[in-house]
């Protein structure tokens, strides 16, 4: 997938972009970096201002959960996502489209998404 300017895009989970994370505060993500989309398609059928991103960094600090980007991401250096740091930005904010991760790096990254959630309510 080529770069591609994304005015009036809809975006799917697993799509590469280049998005502008702005000024943060302390360790958080920030400025113009690569992200993976992470939202569901019911997400996207409801929610279009917004998506939810997962910043990714070039920076190999061997933690489990930064996850390796494979498929064809449209990177050219070995890039993670930082799956502890998911943001909700506008979809104003994404500059472009690069590509897409394969289906085995989605699993493992939605793994990942999924040790940070608590476990359901347990009827009693």
């Amino acid at each position: 997938m080529s770069s591609r300017l994304v005015a009036g895009s809809v975006f799917r989970a697993g799509t590469v972009v280049w998005a502008d994370f702005g000024a943060t505060n302390g360790r958080e993500q920030s400025g113009h970096r690569p992200a993976i989309v992470f939202v569901s398609d019911d997400f996207v059928d409801v929610v279009h201002e917004f998506t939810i991103l997962i910043p990714c960094t070039r920076t190999d600090r061997g933690w489990n959960n930064h996850i390796l980007l494979t498929g064809q991401t449209g990177l050219v250096t070995p890039t993670f996502a930082m799956t502890e740091q998911p943001r909700t930005i506008r979809t104003s904010r994404i500059e472009r489209v690069l590509g897409r991760v394969d289906s085995t790096c989605l699993e493992i990254i939605s793994r990942w998404m999924q040790v940070w959630l608590p476990e359901p309510a347990r009827a009693h």
